[in-house]
């Protein structure tokens, strides 16, 4: 019989690795780039001094007026 061998490899109470967290996070900034890529030109939008929105280019004044009212009725705080 083989007996198995303590590495850092091995997944103990199914915990993730360090490469495997990294890997994750890896892929997860790539699938927000291609978002991004695919979503076309944006434009920032500055709510107050430390917040701002990214909002698609092609949007009218209205538009964007609309989507600025309704992050700041859901973020009260603001």
């Amino acid at each position: 019989m083989v007996a198995k061998q303590n590495s850092p490899n091995n997944k103990k109470n199914g915990g993730i690795t360090r490469s495997e967290r990294s890997t994750v996070t890896q892929q997860a900034e790539l699938a927000l780039k291609e978002i991004k890529k695919k979503a076309g030109d944006v434009v920032l939008i500055m709510i107050n001094d430390r917040t701002t929105i990214e909002l698609p280019a092609h949007l009218t004044q209205a538009e964007r007026d609309a989507r600025v009212a309704k992050y700041k009725k859901l973020h009260k705080s603001l």
